[in-house]
């Protein structure tokens, strides 16, 4: 068994991004979304100078946290993801359309690991217009 811990998240940029209808849309509530225009702020509120040039949105869509490979692997976290998407195909895409949608994967290792990501799981995630990142970080 490869041993390892992960976080599942969905990013949404784009210019025009209003982050209500992706909730809405979606029916997942965000850990973090602003619009273009809105001002900016450190993760503790203190504001920056500037305003936002684009909107955001990013959730981590079953609320699971940082999981063990043990109860779940990324590939089951990415089937389960990309079957809940699945539907909002169209809006996704849209996003796409001077935006992107990232389905954003940290994981954290004492060893090295590997992940098997079959023709048909990339293929249905190419189809949400959505790129897949993988953050990998050593140690516990």
């Amino acid at each position: 068994m490869q041993i390892y811990s992960h976080v599942l998240n969905l990013r949404l940029w784009h210019p025009t991004l209003d982050p209500d209808l992706v909730t809405r849309t979606l029916g997942l509530e965000p850990q973090i979304a602003w619009r273009a225009g809105d001002s900016r702020k450190t993760p503790k509120g203190t504001l920056l100078e500037g305003v936002r040039s684009e909107g955001y949105w990013s959730a981590d869509p079953f609320s699971y946290g940082w999981r063990e490979s043990a109860d779940a692997q990324i590939e089951d976290a990415l089937e389960e993801l990309i079957t809940l998407l699945e539907p909002h195909r169209d809006f996704l895409q849209g996003v796409t359309q001077g935006g992107f949608v990232r389905v954003w994967v940290s994981s954290h290792s004492n060893r090295n690991f590997s992940l098997e990501l079959s023709p048909g799981m990339l293929a249905r995630l190419a189809s949400l217009g959505a790129t897949f990142v993988h953050d990998v970080y050593q140690g516990p």
